[in-house]
């Protein structure tokens, strides 16, 4: 990486960033996220309408920017499998060479084919599925060349889907051929962790309709999980269904976010009939060009309505160690356990406190009731009191609201005790989220069946792991004074220890949306891309600062390029740049270091 001493910081930013990121799933394809057609949004089918849509990927020059996936999804097969081989069987629209004849002649034309299947007893219009019979399948698709397989999540729903996927993984790596495999697990299970470990592509939510307010809710989605994306891995939002009758600012808005999200490039729609402004727009090699950038790294959400987007806190346990953490920075502070907090005293007020995340550098924050890590400014709202000291099992109330830090969780108390003065619905149960609740008005224990305390308001900070550690443990007892001290609840809590965590994820929700959003994210050799999305419907001025992408220094200077313009609109620009951007529209631009 050679540049002027004033970016050095970024090849080594660059660096450290790759070194994190590993090939998910080592098959040796999509280290790029792919790209091409998938029929399913497109009302073409069988050989006939995929040979049209291959035959104009080439004609167009779609196929000279990187498309080369031709993709079919339900219906290719017949009801029943082969009776005495077992295997499945393509229905007649593929021609008298069936799939394999078809597979052929889209090599010949330098492109790829992509079948659909699940991972499960029948597919979701009830053909056969692929559970039980991973091994023949597998080796079926790699004798008709098949290059992609899409196995979808129907039924079998009892079985957690990450083995029944990881069968199938296996069974695809057994025949030697190099075939992408892309699941749909998250619409049922969302198990981020292994879905990275099981696959080249996951989704992320469920099935996309094709209107604009689903588009920008799975770019919400995705950006919750963009940490997990990398070269071999990628979150997937599902298809791109542009369309003739969308503005070509929500064109631009759909293919614009699925590009800088790092997301698979697949159009669902006829592309012969779409308006040449709307193939421009999935065809600008430059937009094609940040998706496609060797680094991998997803682009995400930091700045919404002005604010800098605020990321959550939860539990983990404190004992677990998973074989990778996941965190919302863009660069590493060198710690990479999202557990790990710093509680240092506040230089504003003396028996003071603030809770740092070591491994975002970021402060806990009460954003309005709720936990959050935010940029570190010593506010009232990032400043705690330890109400019974900092070297005891403490209440911790935040200075600006007098709230204290509380586990809102129903699996940590019963509901059988009615007199508890911070009652959860059981609508909560099972979930881990964080609050700030009124602080609980404990007595002195006199006696020994005291339990005059609310044990989701009881943290202890441990110096030497530099973990906050949450007290309730075992399953719950009565923690009030009724007489009943020691008494078991009906719902037995937790018998781990949980500590406070950077998160990616509470609920099943995507990250904070706004009105105007700026992401962002690193690029190879020390650029970045950055997006300002516009969902309102008037112009505005969105505007970009250096320190927005963890650049530390706003001094150095960049080359701004608009990419869907393809032109340079500002040369060794230093601190940040702004732009209008126009009602239901994106802007993308890459900041390139100045030489």
């Amino acid at each position: 990486c050679k540049m002027a001493a004033s970016v050095h910081w970024v090849c080594l930013v660059l660096l450290i960033f790759q070194s994190q990121h590993a090939v998910a799933l080592d098959n040796g394809v999509a280290i790029t996220p792919p790209m091409g057609f998938n029929s399913y949004m497109s009302g073409l089918s069988g050989g006939p309408g995929l040979t049209k849509i291959a035959e104009y990927m080439v004609s167009s020059g779609l196929n000279k920017n990187g498309y080369e996936y031709i993709n079919t999804d339900e219906g290719w097969e017949l009801k029943e499998r082969d009776n005495k081989t077992g295997k499945i069987v393509p229905n007649p629209s593929w021609g008298l060479d069936g799939i394999a004849g078809f597979t052929k002649k889209l090599h010949a034309m330098g492109l790829k084919f992509g079948i659909y299947g699940a991972a499960s007893g029948v597919t979701c219009g009830q053909m056969p599925g692929q559970l039980y019979h991973e091994d023949i399948d597998a080796q079926t698709y790699a004798e008709w060349g098949v290059d992609y397989l899409k196995s979808d999540n129907c039924a079998s729903y009892a079985m957690d889907s990450s083995v029944r996927f990881a069968a199938m993984r296996d069974a695809l790596n057994r025949t030697g051929s190099r075939i992408v495999l892309s699941i749909e697990p998250f619409s049922i299970n969302p198990d981020p962790e292994q879905s990275v470990k099981v696959a080249n592509l996951w989704r992320i939510a469920c099935d996309i309709q094709g209107e604009i307010h689903q588009v920008l809710n799975r770019a919400d989605i995705s950006d919750k999980w963009a940490p997990l994306a990398g070269r071999g891995g990628w979150n997937d939002p599902d298809m791109i269904n542009v369309k003739n009758s969308f503005t070509l600012g929500e064109n631009r808005i759909y293919f614009g976010l699925w590009s800088i999200m790092k997301s698979p490039l697949l159009l669902s729609a006829d592309l012969t009939k779409l308006n040449s402004s709307v193939i421009d727009i999935v065809n600008n090699s430059e937009v094609i060009a940040a998706n496609q950038d060797p680094l991998g790294v997803q682009a995400r959400k930091l700045v919404v309505n002005g604010t800098r987007l605020p990321w959550l806190v939860g539990l983990s346990a404190c004992d677990m160690h998973p074989s990778k953490f996941y965190n919302r920075a863009l660069k590493s502070t060198g710690e990479d356990d999202p557990r790990k907090m710093k509680v240092v005293p506040s230089a504003a007020e003396n028996d003071q406190y603030i809770i740092m995340s070591s491994s975002t550098n970021r402060c806990l924050t009460d954003n309005e009731g709720l936990p959050v890590l935010l940029p570190c400014d010593q506010r009232p709202e990032q400043r705690y009191i330890f109400r019974q000291g900092f070297h005891t099992v403490s209440t911790i109330v935040n200075v600006a609201s007098r709230l204290a830090l509380t586990v809102g969780n129903t699996t940590l108390y019963s509901s059988m005790h009615g007199n508890d003065d911070f009652a959860v619905s059981d609508a909560a149960y099972g979930d881990l989220n964080m609050t700030f609740s009124p602080e609980y008005n404990e007595t002195v224990c006199t006696v020994r069946n005291c339990q005059d305390y609310d044990p989701a308001q009881k943290w202890y900070y441990d110096p030497v792991e530099q973990m906050l550690r949450q007290s309730t443990y075992t399953a719950s007892i009565n923690h009030k004074n009724d007489g009943n001290g020691y008494e078991l609840t009906q719902k037995m809590p937790t018998y781990r220890h949980h500590c406070l965590s950077h998160v990616l994820s509470t609920a099943n929700v995507g990250t904070v949306s706004g009105v105007t959003e700026i992401w962002g994210g690193p690029l190879d050799a020390g650029a970045f891309v950055v997006a300002l999305l516009n969902r309102g419907q008037s112009p505005t001025t969105l505007n970009v600062t250096w320190d927005m992408l963890e650049i530390p220094s706003l001094t150095d200077k960049f080359d701004v390029r608009n990419l869907w313009q393809q032109t340079d609109i500002h040369k060794g620009m230093t601190q940040g740049f702004q732009y209008v951007v126009d009602g239901m529209d994106i802007q993308i631009f890459k900041l390139s270091p100045t030489s």
